[in-house]
């Protein structure tokens, strides 16, 4: 739905976010929100139908991938889809003493939706996996701090165990979606 680029001659908007919709069977996934309501304004221009969405799945918690999430209440009257994402993406998040975390906090998330918060791996459909806390294994690369975290009421280092991916198994083996951080 948006990434940072933008292709001629087809007229979608983009910004410097993510947001994938996928479908298996009867499951209809959002994978992030981008950073606005591009994701939103983009399905309407390829005819996709967001109110059908059974899961909102969240890579990680920067605004540039749960910054759509205000949006979600203006798709989602009635029916809401269940959101999936790892314990510690919606924990306050900075960088620079910049807010960089999600527009909508855990407590107001979960007045309006059921959560679905998981260090480990969570089946979507079939086909579909969202991985949990993917475990650091190897030392040639260890993770890197990006910003802060408030966590039991200060803010300390941020290494993104919250960063997380989404695996396909198809016929003829398995596809990872998953963002990739970098640090400058």
């Amino acid at each position: 739905m948006v990434d940072n680029n933008v292709y001629i001659d087809h007229y979608y908007s983009g910004e410097p976010a993510l947001s994938f919709y996928i479908e298996d069977g009867s499951k209809k996934i959002l994978f992030d929100t981008g950073y606005s309501d591009t994701f939103y304004t983009n399905a309407k221009k390829l005819g996709i139908d967001l109110s059908m969405v059974t899961e909102v799945v969240f890579s990680h918690g920067h605004n540039d991938h749960t910054g759509g999430l205000p949006v979600l209440e203006t798709i989602f009257k009635e029916q809401k889809p269940t959101i999936i994402a790892h314990p510690l993406t919606f924990y306050p998040k900075q960088a620079c003493e910049e807010e960089i975390g999600s527009a909508i906090s855990l407590e107001e998330l979960s007045k309006k939706y059921s959560l679905q918060l998981s260090k480990d791996p969570v089946k979507l459909s079939e086909r579909l996996t969202f991985l949990g806390e993917i475990p650091e294994i190897v030392l040639f690369e260890p993770r890197k701090q990006v910003g802060e975290t408030k966590l039991a009421g200060k803010f300390v280092p941020d290494y993104v165990t919250d960063d997380s991916a989404i695996v396909y198994e198809g016929k003829t083996g398995f596809i990872l979606l998953q963002v990739v951080l970098t640090v400058g």
